[in-house]
């Protein structure tokens, strides 16, 4: 619409100039820039007519009160926060992005978009629950892999900041917090184990005592490998994310 539109003004511009000929040209022109008048008419109300529905059927009409921060396991197939949306029938944000990590950036995710700055950038009106991840690919780019001794000062780094962000949501009136826990990958991350299991052992529990709801999926997904995870040996799979949302929702008050 915009390059008719620009096409129009050219036209019409050109046309003035043309109109100090015989009437007879003038005549034609005027007939021919009605006609053009009539047709851009037709084109609008017709775009207006497709996007009618569109518009009535726009799911982010209605205010969420849930949004969604973290990393892959929420944001590469998208799977979790559509089976959360269709289960609850409702709107959830989602500012979840691949690659990211829970601070700092890499070169598949800028800091911009860790899930720290997820939250500090995101529209918190209305919001109640927040249900997140998060410092899994802190650990999964992190030279101190796989030593659980070494990579205990990260890995005390990262409980600080959760606990730093999680005092950040309570101050913005944040009602409910969830914290999806991580499954023991497979495959090239399969030497993770003790550090995952080290980690998810702590947020069992600590978290509560944070008033935080901790989600440990390890148990659903131990035996279930090859059906719940993709071959990548990391993300979950279309039946893993229902898994996981099924968990999320027997979390949710």
């Amino acid at each position: 619409m915009h390059e008719a539109q620009q096409q129009n003004v050219s036209f019409c511009f050109n046309t003035e100039l043309r109109l100090t000929g015989d009437g007879s040209a003038q005549q034609q022109e005027g007939t021919y820039m009605h006609t053009l008048f009539k047709r851009g008419l037709a084109a609008l109300a017709l775009s207006a007519l497709f996007n009618i529905p569109a518009m009535a059927s726009n799911p982010g009409i209605s205010q969420p009160d849930t949004m969604i921060l973290g990393d892959s396991i929420f944001a590469l197939s998208g799977d979790i926060h559509e089976n959360l949306e269709a289960e609850l029938d409702e709107n959830i944000d989602t500012y979840a992005r691949s690659g990211c990590q829970l601070t700092g950036g890499n070169i598949l995710c800028s800091r911009l978009y860790s899930v720290e700055n997820q939250y500090a950038r995101a529209d918190k009106s209305g919001i109640r629950t927040v249900i997140f991840n998060g410092g899994g690919n802190d650990i999964q780019l992190n030279s101190c892999r796989p030593s659980l001794s070494a990579c205990m000062p990260l890995l005390n780094d990262l409980e600080n900041r959760i606990a730093a962000l999680v005092q950040k949501m309570r101050n913005d009136g944040i009602e409910e917090i969830i914290f999806l826990g991580y499954y023991n990958a497979v495959g090239s991350a399969e030497d993770l184990h003790d550090i995952n299991n080290y980690s998810m052992n702590y947020k069992a529990a600590a978290y509560p005592g944070m008033g935080v709801k901790f989600v440990d999926v390890r148990a659903d997904f131990a035996g279930r490998e090859a059906y719940y995870i993709t071959r990548d040996g990391i993300h979950p799979t279309a039946a893993g994310s229902r898994v996981l949302a099924d968990k999320i929702l027997q979390a949710l008050d």
